[in-house]
């Protein structure tokens, strides 16, 4: 069924998987079955309204409405929402239900809503379960990380982005299953690589990209079970680490090494999308997953349409950032192993929720914020079954005639600027464009940046211990920044030089390596071959289909 896009104009396809799910998950209440109506917006323009509720990067500084004392936070300082600390929140001093109330008939569903989101209390940033994580976002069950989000079961990590099960990485983003990595992109199994993309169970690698039972290689490409290479060529083991150590020990030797490594992958073959022992999957960095069309950053997950990071995830249409087994959800931003979750945010070890934020461990709840083990409450309202189910009957019936149901939240409603979401970094606005749309925008603040007066050495041995007392300038932007005592002993380790540009800039030139989450049809340029790729049509890289992919790299 086509369908024309109000707000970007573009023609888009409703599918048939699309049109059975809505069928599928339609809910019943008081024995009436509710339809939801198919989207009225394209699929990037739902994406985009999804993640503009979600601020991953930024951090500021706020005060706790209850004790008034400092906190991090991922909300603006100047936000009209209700902030107390991650401990405060979790705590038995209050109850999401003193904040109830009865829903108004009157009145339409969403500015309802936006009135609880502003009262009820909401933790500083969206953790889970972490220790010594203050300085980080999105992320859980993980300790001693810093400046890191979208990231679970993770130990003394950096600086990084949607990491999984990793130990010791820093600068990286898209890593899972590995140990002691740097300045890694999308890598999985690997362990003590340097300047390493596209990667799997790989180990002391240095500036490769697209590698697979590698050990031992420097600036390579397109490498399957190889060891001891250097720029593609095969070496002995002496010759190797001779040419290896005269880099490493020189500042001009490897300053080279960069604009080397981009030419070889100016140079490599490029397989249409990284997708890895996956059945009937279409969009980008996809691993042992099935039927998982239009999806980006999933792994072992099935049957979805339309989802940007998901991790074991079932059953799914038009959600982001979905974690540990979450199954059944549509327009879902944030959640952490739910069922029968639909059009909310940030929800939490519950099944059967419909429009609700920043809930754990709740059962049958409908417009609530801030609940912890509740059930059958409405708008924060405690209800007895019946009670419940005939309430939700007449709020979904005032929804229907509001124009309200099936749809998410509309972007008047997020709690960050438009350049502070998500939303930006998938998919930029300029300031101009942004406010057009109505959307809100953070226009930068007057820093007085403070000059570097101290010179960073150029080895690593040559760092005395007071660098993590000294302000740092960064050569790009001028913003200053520190080196953590914790993140000296990491370079130490891998034998690095300290970063002489700061963590925002590197988060910005990093996320500049992924393609945009949109798929264009281009053919193989060896068979002819119509493949669906993220690589657009005017991008001068050599792009391969599966069966020539293969018989370049297997020789």
């Amino acid at each position: 069924m086509k369908q024309t896009c109000p707000v970007s104009g573009k023609e888009f396809i409703v599918t048939q998987f699309e049109q059975d799910f809505l069928k599928k998950i339609a809910p019943t209440f008081a024995g009436k079955t509710f339809e939801i109506p198919l989207p009225k917006l394209c699929p990037e323009e739902r994406m985009r309204l999804r993640t503009l509720h979600r601020n991953e990067q930024f951090l500021y500084r706020n005060v706790s409405a209850f004790s008034q004392q400092n906190v991090i936070s991922i909300y603006p300082t100047d936000t009209d929402f209700t902030i107390v600390s991650k401990d405060e929140w979790f705590s038995d001093t209050w109850d999401g239900l003193d904040y109830g109330t009865d829903f108004d008939f009157s009145k339409n569903f969403f500015e309802q809503f936006q009135v609880l989101r502003k009262k009820v209390p909401r933790a500083s940033t969206v953790n889970e379960q972490n220790e010594n994580c203050e300085y980080t976002t999105g992320t859980a069950y993980s300790k001693n990380c810093y400046l890191i989000n979208s990231s679970e079961n993770c130990e003394d990590c950096y600086y990084s982005k949607l990491l999984q099960q990793c130990t010791n990485v820093v600068d990286s983003a898209y890593c899972y299953d590995s140990e002691l990595l740097y300045e890694c992109f999308n890598v999985k199994n690997c362990y003590d690589c340097k300047y390493t993309y596209n990667a799997q169970n790989s180990s002391d690698c240095w500036f490769c990209d697209d590698i697979k039972n590698c050990q031992n290689c420097f600036l390579s490409t397109n490498l399957v079970g190889q060891q001891y290479v250097f720029m593609n060529q095969k070496l002995s083991k002496d010759e190797y680490e001779k040419r290896i150590q005269t880099i490493l020990n020189s500042k001009e030797h490897w300053e080279k090494c960069f604009s080397l490594f981009k030419d070889v992958q100016k140079n490599r073959w490029y397989k249409y999308a990284q997708i890895l022992n996956s059945e009937n999957c279409t969009g980008d960095f996809i691993a042992n997953s099935q039927n998982c069309l239009n999806c980006y950053d999933v792994t072992k997950s099935q049957d979805c349409l339309n989802v940007q990071v998901g991790v074991e995830v079932k059953d799914l249409l038009d959600c982001s950032n979905m974690y540990l087994k979450p199954e059944l959800s549509y327009s879902v931003l944030g959640t952490i192993n739910t069922y029968n979750v639909h059009f909310c945010l940030y929800v939490f070890n519950s099944n059967n929720v419909f429009y609700s934020e920043l809930c754990y461990n709740c059962q049958n709840c409908f417009g609530c914020v801030g609940l912890r083990n509740n059930k059958y409450c409405i708008f924060n309202k405690q209800y007895s079954p019946e009670e419940y189910e005939n309430t939700v009957t007449k709020i979904i019936e005032h929804m229907q005639t509001t124009g309200e149901w099936g749809q998410f939240f509309p972007a008047w409603m997020s709690t960050f600027p438009y350049n502070k979401s998500l939303a930006y970094e998938y998919l930029p606005l300029t300031k101009e464009e942004a406010i057009a749309r109505n959307y809100q925008w953070e226009s930068p603040k007057t820093k007085s940046f403070l000059p570097q007066n101290y010179a960073i050495p150029n080895r690593i041995e040559d760092t005395p211990d007071d660098i993590c007392t000294k302000i740092l300038a960064c050569e790009v932007s001028g913003e200053n920044y520190r080196i953590q005592p914790a993140e000296l002993r990491f370079y130490r380790t891998m034998n690095l030089p300290i970063p002489k540009k700061c963590p925002n800039t590197r988060y910005q030139e990093r996320m500049k390596m992924r393609n945009e989450r949109k798929l264009y049809q281009r053919k193989c340029v060896k068979s002819g071959e119509a493949i669906a790729t993220t690589f657009a049509p005017n991008r001068p890289e050599k792009i391969l289909c599966e069966k020539e992919y293969q018989k370049i790299i297997h020789g």
